[in-house]
């Protein structure tokens, strides 16, 4: 249950580490203390009876950051494994937020485990604790013996929530850490939610960071210390209302509990003291310093300058900075330190204007913005861009001159420490307060300096100056926004011809498809015709064959050379039948594939029936690595075009793979074949002349385009695949 201290606004947070007699919990425990408390600034209690002198329990405040202006304090107990001590389980299970289960795995302490984790839940129904809704931890121990039972064995017996669970030699320290943060994580959820913090998710993941934030420089490998038998440790001898005799259950566990308690806050709290105490002294230390080295200082900027790396040290902050008020009114940013831009000067309010200047346009502008303290009107809208920069709270105090206000201080709590107070609040008002002084004396000595060496004539011979030059440049400014505009008219006018040069060339193309094939077709029937005919009639069918072929590379060359510049652009996509599609992309390729004696198959799954596609353009990149496929295939050989679903990183994708058994791609050649122009040197000559180069680099702009990816494998001697995967827009 958890325990409200008022008095010094702290809420205390109960674990207890439970299981059977010598399963290692109190190993446990002194690793913890170990690792978190290197120093030994606090204490592990042990109480002693007339039979046993097991741990009873330890208490270990860590600081985990604040809930609703409390700090949260952590304390972890142990129970005695002994049966005869029930009693005392039962009452330190009173009140639990978060239990850690302390197994045996040797197989010789299976009945034991299961005997103790029976008691644990017996313990928390005699408690009134919902055995549910505890957050609870497994700790396997003890995994370095021989003759162990498995985790999964383990889990099985004792873990029927599948609560997390973590192997671990506590003797050595390992998997104690992680055990550890994960239950204080879960236990400070929990304690959150019961707190009404649990309704804002971002409040949740806020309390998470700050937990896994200060448990990761424990969660490292343990150093290689193994734990005493017998830990140091103190020894608290509880009193007893009788002569002689231990005392009985009920009265060692009231004494124990009382003792326990009383003492360990008195150690935490007098730790408290002193670190505050050490912290005041090193703030005093440094305002002495930061006081004594302004009183010299002559140059305004370097006062703020200081001002800006004093207050980033004293107040632990990782961004402070210096805005100041400029003669035309409303902030102007003078030092960042730790961002490129104040935060509160990036936000934008209502008006417009920065949150900064709004801010200092109130008049009252000494504030602290977080969560627990609010910041007055607008408040909400502070903390908002605070916590959008990544920083949990801000202070914010004036830079207060003779004749008004001179700028603001501000300052930016990190997210994984505690928010900034009023104590930091205060502290910056010191800081300000003295800068202020400081800069309005060092601008006064600055005036002065200027007055006795009669600096007012240069001022002014500058200020001409700087006219002139604000002239010039205002004059080059309007002749380069004169050249801009007739730069992007030229561009414009560029764009225009580019399209009309591509569109007029597409149209080319496609205006010579017709009479070109028609050619072919008159040269193919000339050819069969050759033994009817005269031998020069033979020979210039031919001809105009081979003339006609190479008329078609000529115009395919330049229909691919129009399609990479297309590809780019935008285009018109819909749904498309895949059948339809391939049909489309094979039928000029039949007499080609039939020439080259290459059979080509194809091959779609079932249940795939159509693809999202610029149906002109992917025909065109499809149609180019299929002609590969047979151009550089073998006399006889064969071209497959399979279609099929495949997943990609969890998303279903179409995939067309297009494979040859031709002569392959040389292994140095294959990084260039996605270049424009390139072409190789393994075209064979029986299928031929080689095109532009274009065929491949223009499947790769076009599949790019569609959000797909392209890529080769070949083997050089036995074949290529080439493999083009699209989005499946119906998924």
């Amino acid at each position: 249950m958890v325990q409200f201290d008022n008095q010094y606004r702290q809420i205390k947070i109960k674990i207890v580490y439970y299981g059977p007699a010598l399963s290692g919990k109190t190993t446990c425990l002194q690793q913890i203390h170990r690792r978190i408390d290197p120093d030994q600034k606090t204490k592990l209690y042990s109480f002693n009876t007339a039979n046993d002198r097991t741990l009873f329990f330890d208490l270990l405040a860590f600081d985990l950051g604040r809930i609703r202006g409390y700090r949260l304090a952590l304390q972890l107990y142990t129970v005695p494994g002994q049966v005869q001590y029930n009693a005392t389980r039962r009452a330190v299970l009173t009140g639990t937020d978060g239990i850690v289960f302390v197994s045996d795995s040797q197989a010789s302490e299976r009945q034991a485990n299961i005997e103790s984790v029976k008691n644990m839940w017996a313990n928390l129904e005699a408690n009134g604790i919902d055995r549910t809704r505890v957050p609870i931890v497994y700790q396997h121990n003890k995994r370095d013996l021989p003759n162990l039972l498995s985790i999964e064995t383990l889990n099985d017996l004792l873990n029927p929530f599948r609560a997390p669970s973590f192997p671990s030699v506590a003797v050595r320290g390992e998997g104690v850490m992680k055990g550890f943060a994960a239950i204080t994580e879960q236990t400070l959820v929990a304690v959150a939610g019961k707190l009404g913090v649990g309704t804002s998710p971002q409040a949740l993941d806020q309390l998470r960071l700050h937990v896994r934030a200060a448990m990761e420089p424990f969660l490292a490998a343990p150093p290689e210390i193994e734990v005493d038998s017998e830990p140091e440790r103190e020894v608290v001898e509880p009193a007893s209302s009788q002569a002689e005799g231990p005392l009985s259950d009920e009265d060692l566990v009231q004494e124990a509990v009382r003792a326990n308690v009383a003492m360990t806050d008195l150690n935490t709290r007098l730790d408290q003291l002193r670190r505050q105490l050490e912290r005041k002294v090193r703030v005093l230390a440094g305002i002495a310093s930061f006081g004594r080295n302004l009183g010299v200082e002559q140059d305004p900027n370097a006062v703020l300058t200081r001002l800006v790396e004093t207050a980033a040290e004293l107040l632990e902050v990782p961004v402070a900075s210096v805005l100041l008020v400029p003669p035309t009114g409303g902030l102007e940013e003078f030092s960042v330190r730790g961002e490129e831009r104040d935060p509160l000067m990036g936000a934008v309010s209502d008006t417009g204007e920065p949150l900064a200047t709004e801010l200092a346009g109130t008049g009252d502008s000494r504030l602290i913005v977080s969560e627990l303290q609010g910041a007055g009107d607008g408040g909400d809208r502070l903390l908002a861009a605070v916590e959008e920069a990544g920083y949990n709270s801000a202070v914010v105090v004036p830079l207060a001159g003779r004749k008004g206000l001179l700028g603001l201080l501000t300052a930016y709590g990190h997210p994984s420490k505690s928010p900034l107070g009023e104590s930091d609040l205060q502290l910056a008002e010191v800081l300000a307060s003295t800068a202020s002084v400081a800069y309005t004396n060092a601008i006064a000595w600055r005036e002065l300096q200027k007055l006795n060496e009669g600096l007012e004539a240069q001022v002014a011979a500058r200020t001409r100056d700087l006219e002139a030059s604000l002239a010039e440049v205002q004059r080059l400014n309007a002749e380069l926004e004169t050249a801009n505009e007739e730069l992007k008219r030229a561009y414009g006018q560029l764009a225009e011809l580019d399209r009309v040069k591509s569109e007029l060339t597409i149209r080319i193309a496609d205006d010579l498809k017709g009479p070109v094939r028609s050619v072919v077709t008159a040269a193919q029937l000339l050819t069969d015709m050759a033994a009817d005919l005269p031998e020069r009639a033979g020979r210039y069918g031919t001809i105009i064959s081979e003339k006609a072929r190479e008329l078609t590379e000529i115009m395919e060359n330049v229909m691919q050379a129009s399609l990479l510049a297309a590809a780019g652009k935008s285009m018109a996509t819909r749904s498309v039948s895949i059948r339809d599609l391939l049909k489309e992309t094979l039928a000029p390729l039949r007499e080609r594939a039939k020439s080259r004696d290459v059979h080509v198959q194809v091959l779609i799954a079932s249940g795939l029936e159509t693809v999202t596609c610029a149906p002109d353009l992917f025909s065109a990149a499809l149609r180019s690595v299929v002609k590969n496929a047979i151009d550089y295939n073998r006399k006889g050989g064969e071209a497959k075009i399979e279609v099929r679903h495949v997943d990609q990183g969890g998303t279903r994708m179409i995939a067309f793979r297009i494979s040859d058994t031709g002569i392959g791609i040389p292994k140095d050649d294959q990084p260039r074949v996605f270049e424009a122009f390139w072409r190789g040197s393994s075209h064979p000559e029986e299928a031929g002349p080689a095109g532009a180069g274009l065929g491949l680099a223009v499947a790769k702009r076009v599949v790019e385009s569609h959000g797909g990816t392209i890529f080769l494998e070949s083997i050089e001697g036995e074949g290529t695949t080439v493999t083009i995967v699209l989005p499946d827009e119906s998924a």
